[in-house]
């Protein structure tokens, strides 16, 4: 007899507590800056304020990062008193057949052999100890102070400052926020398979997560607050403003429903239900401001429908004012973010290809609804990222979400849908009953040649993707009757990342090309039914990229495919996923493709 204790889940919370809370505390200094620049010419009460919640935000980051340093800590002690528990009850339970055995030789040996087994057996052998041996509850406490936004007016007096510095720090901020986001969903999905899969430890206090959640929500409205207050000044032409005045303007004009649906902290599951409530049309969608929309746009657990209304409305204003856009994302204010050159290129792709799939949509076969849907636009460590939908998200039976690998920007969407038409028109013709939906997901930072090696783009992506899936669940009335997940090259590390995190299952997993998954996710580890991977003998890269981790075909319980020629189909002729020359995994007469399809339309090869 066992106890409940998963090592790869309490492993997974240590790594991540560690590297989120270092990253809290490598902000420390931007931040600052960035706070220092904003009061810069900013004086009188509202200064004030603003210098106060700066100081809260920075003493509650330190708090948090404290309270992620310790939860490192306590999962460790509960890790070593896991194995010495096992290690008792293995040894209990090895006495225990000795003792069995002896006690045979007794009978068969009568009275007299019975104190001489007895001695030896305490002497040489005692008994292991048969008491339980309790370890250490575990907590993860931390709740964010408030903060005054309002009051200045009460003393009376003015406040001055300078429009364009205010709104630099809330896009900024905004920006850095946009990170630790992403690290939000990292802790509270390791915390949860902690929680679920180490029942043999008490939980003490589980505030952290949500307390994570409020800390950012309380960053949010920062930054909404100054931008009003960046707006009241801009309105009256600079120069400086009653305090009174300011106390109007700095009020938040969001509608509480609004206000918690864009709650930063929410799991899909909770944005699907503030949506529910919020009792929302499309045409209050399209009526909503752009920066809100741009907001909108990026929550998992909204309907796809409503989701495309708010993504093509900030795409159709990106196209026509980049340089506007460009700083509403805080894109202009992130270190290592596209530059404003590189921003319209992949806004003109992303534009081109979201029409390559309207019109590859009108091709679609009923029962599958012939349209496409972009679900999500916006920014994720300083990259611009989207999904594009093949099918109809909102209601298809069978879902499929292709993650593609290094090097990925939304340049490459055009080249994306196409692959996504190629692979739902194949499997349509395997189940031509259901309806299908494949995704093109460019939804994280995909990384250079140089950093494949590394997990950190794979780390954040995974965060997205498992948001993403868990999304699409949530926002359905529905569940799909099937959910299938594919990953080419880095892709694949990502997307084995993400199904480690996911609370809805997954039924298939298919990577091609792959460049490998880690230790700590290995099948076993992942939410899904089913994992597959294929890769072709002329793939060279794959191969290269796989330094450090391990190919998903040599692990157990992973079923293969072959990439190579069959009759009526090709091998693949490198590591593309959909060249314009030469065979693709995913390329239409590709022996990989047609199996690929197969799975997602059957589940299996």
């Amino acid at each position: 007899m066992g106890i409940e204790f998963d090592d790869a889940a309490a492993s997974r919370l240590v790594d991540c507590a560690a590297e989120v809370a270092m990253t809290l505390r490598a902000s420390a200094a931007p931040r600052r800056s960035n706070a220092e620049a904003a009061l810069l010419d900013f004086d009188g009460a509202y200064a004030r304020l603003f210098e106060a919640a700066r100081l809260t935000e920075s003493t509650d980051r330190i708090r948090l990062a404290k309270g992620l340093e310790a939860t490192v800590d306590q999962p460790r002690i509960a890790q070593r008193q896991a194995d010495e528990e096992r290690q008792r009850l293995a040894d209990l339970a090895s006495w225990r057949q000795r003792e069995t055995e002896r006690e045979l030789v007794r009978t068969a040996g009568g009275v007299p052999m019975q104190p001489v087994l007895d001695w030896t057996s305490a002497v040489f052998d005692p008994k292991p100890s048969s008491t339980p041996k309790r370890p250490s509850p575990v907590s993860a406490t931390f709740s964010p102070q408030a903060r005054q936004r309002t009051g200045g007016g009460r003393s009376g007096g003015r406040s001055s400052a300078d429009p364009t510095r205010l709104r630099q720090f809330s896009a900024t901020a905004r920006a850095q926020d946009a990170s630790t986001e992403q690290d939000l969903v990292r802790v509270r999905n390791a915390w949860i398979a902690f929680t679920s899969r180490c029942n043999w430890v008490s939980i003490d206090g589980a505030t952290l997560p949500g307390g994570l959640g409020d800390y950012l929500a309380e960053n949010a409205e920062d930054a909404s607050w100054v931008d009003r207050i960046a707006d009241a000044f801009s309105a009256a032409g600079g120069g400086s403003l009653a305090n009174t005045a300011l106390d109007a303007a700095a009020a938040s004009t969001l509608p509480s429903g609004l206000q918690r649906l864009l709650d930063p902290s929410l799991t899909p599951a909770e944005v699907a239900a503030a949506w529910a409530a919020l009792g929302f049309t499309d045409a209050d969608v399209r009526a909503l401001p752009l920066a809100t929309q741009l907001q909108f746009a990026g929550l998992d657990g909204v309907p796809a429908a409503q989701r495309d209304i708010a993504s093509r409305a900030v795409l159709s204003a990106a196209a026509r004012d980049p340089e506007r856009l460009y700083r509403l994302m805080g894109l202009a204010y992130t270190y290592g973010a596209v530059s404003l050159d590189e921003f319209r290129e992949q806004v003109i792709a992303l534009r081109d290809g979201l029409n390559r799939a309207d019109r590859l949509a009108s091709d679609i076969r009923a029962p599958s609804s012939a349209v496409a849907q972009l679900v999500g636009f916006g920014v994720s460590n300083g990259a611009l990222v989207a999904a594009v939908a093949l099918g109809d998200l909102d209601t298809a039976s069978n879902v499929t979400v292709n993650v593609p690998g290094a090097m990925t920007t939304l340049g490459s969407m055009d080249e994306k849908v196409r692959a996504a038409s190629g692979l739902l028109g194949t499997a349509w013709k395997h189940r031509r009953s259901e309806s299908f939906a494949v995704v093109s997901w460019v939804g994280y930072r995909a990384p250079g040649v140089i950093e494949v090696p590394r997990q950190d783009r794979a780390y954040a992506g995974g965060a997205n993707l498992a948001s993403f899936l868990d999304g699409v669940h949530d926002s359905r009335g529905a569940a799909p009757l099937s959910v299938t997940v594919l990953g080419h090259s880095y892709g694949s590390t990502t997307a084995a990342e993400a199904l480690a995190q996911t609370r809805h299952r997954v039924d298939s997993f298919v990577t091609y090309g792959s460049v490998g998954i880690t230790d700590t996710t290995r099948p076993e580890h992942l939410n899904v039914g089913r994992v597959y991977a294929t890769e072709g003998a002329e793939d060279h890269i794959a191969r290269f990229g796989r330094i450090g981790r391990t190919d998903p075909r040599d692990l157990r319980d992973v079923g293969t495919f072959s990439a190579e020629a069959a009759p009526g189909s090709k091998s693949v002729t490198g590591h593309d996923m959909y060249p314009d020359s030469g065979v693709g995994y995913l390329s239409r007469d590709a022996t990989s493709q047609q199996t690929i399809a197969k799975i997602i339309a059957m589940g299996k090869p």
